[in-house]
């Protein structure tokens, strides 16, 4: 029996080993057509990090130096991948600068509007959380506002009256809302771009800030989402845990993993579109939003360019920041990314429960 289990174990630990170097191949190398059903391996990175950690301890207590050694292997080859995930060493200390420029990035999930009773309610305490961070420049992925009524795009700017110039684009709307990206700012906006995506929903925007003389090229983003449903996410819990809610319960696994490739394809394209666009500009650059990826894929490497990630710049180690909290999803999403000439002086994930998102924050010097 005991040899049974280490058998299982050891298939166990050669399986996760290579699972794990196929997560860092994916962030590296741009999807194919012989890899794309690979890309939603990366969400499992952190998982199997952990698995492969307690596998080398497992080895080094029995003394298998060999399978023990593949194991250190597989860590030290994830080792960049790690740092992005668990925040390397600080570069720059905070420092509390209340003349610096405030960037705010916040999916604001809709504003609540599908929950009747209490939608207004959440919805103003974003607007009000907004207006109290005293930031310059606010850039909101999920804008949504009623096309009549009570919470209209009127009512919206008049509760952000202190943002007097802003840039909206609209990605959907019916008859009675409208929903896209918005950038709204206490600065004169000079230039105003926007980037179409192919998929519906998504999109990003560039903004061209004059701040204090200072022209900044802020750039918001949504990128293609997963967009499962409450009940597939419910699901894949409950399907891991062994207790499948249903008959379908393969089914529904085959759909959720159907999407994942298909949304991991969709964000590497826009991802492309907007380094493009970056790259084009390349001065004075903030880039963030909602990327709907982790630091260990190749949506984060290619935003990132040879940009700096404020999350990294600013925080130790070990912290994984995660911004998407909904039940056991908990991941590093959203991203401020930053030129090399904009040097950093605070930056913060605020724990605000009122979205599926965690609003992050950053201070520059100007």
């Amino acid at each position: 029996m005991r040899t049974f289990i280490r058998v299982l174990i050891g298939i166990l630990t050669v399986a996760t080993g290579f699972l794990l170097l196929l997560t860092d191949i994916m962030s590296y190398v741009r999807p194919s057509t012989t890899l794309y059903m690979l890309c939603p391996l990366t969400i499992f990175f952190s998982t199997f990090v952990v698995i492969i950690f307690f596998l080398t301890i497992y080895w080094l207590m029995r003394k298998r130096w060999i399978i023990a050694s593949f194991c250190i292997l597989m860590l030290a080859v994830s080792t960049p991948n790690m740092l992005r995930t668990y925040c390397s060493l600080p570069k720059f200390e905070t420092v509390h600068n209340p003349d610096g420029v405030k960037f705010l990035s916040y999916n604001v999930h809709l504003f609540s509007w599908f929950e009747t009773e209490k939608g207004i309610d959440e919805a103003n305490k974003m607007l009000d959380y907004i207006v109290a961070t005293g930031s310059d420049v606010v850039c909101l992925q999920e804008f949504l506002y009623h096309n009549s009524g009570t919470y209209t795009l009127a009512y919206i700017k008049e509760k952000l009256s202190g943002y007097p110039y802003c840039h909206i684009e609209i990605l959907s709307h019916n008859s009675r809302v409208s929903k896209g990206i918005a950038t709204f700012s206490k600065y004169p906006i000079l230039e105003q771009r926007s980037i179409k995506f192919d998929v519906p929903y998504h999109g990003a925007i560039i903004s061209a800030i004059n701040i204090k003389g200072k022209v900044y090229n802020v750039v918001n983003c949504y990128l293609k989402s997963n967009q499962l449903t409450e009940q597939e996410k419910d699901l894949v819990i409950d399907y891991t845990n062994s207790k499948p809610k249903d008959k379908s319960a393969k089914g529904i696994i085959s759909r959720v993993y159907n999407k994942l490739v298909t949304a991991s394809l969709e964000r590497c394209n826009e991802a492309e579109k907007v380094a493009f666009e970056v790259d084009k500009i390349n001065r004075n650059m903030i880039v963030c939003g909602d990327m709907n990826d982790i630091p260990a894929s190749y949506v984060y490497r290619t935003m990132k360019s040879h940009l700096n990630d404020s999350f990294l710049l600013m925080s130790s180690f070990p912290n994984t920041g995660f911004t998407f909290h909904e039940g056991l999803y908990k991941f590093r999403i959203d991203y401020i990314f930053i030129s090399d000439n904009i040097k950093p002086c605070e930056f913060s994930i605020d724990k605000q429960p009122m979205s599926d998102h965690y609003p992050i924050q950053l201070t520059v010097d100007n």
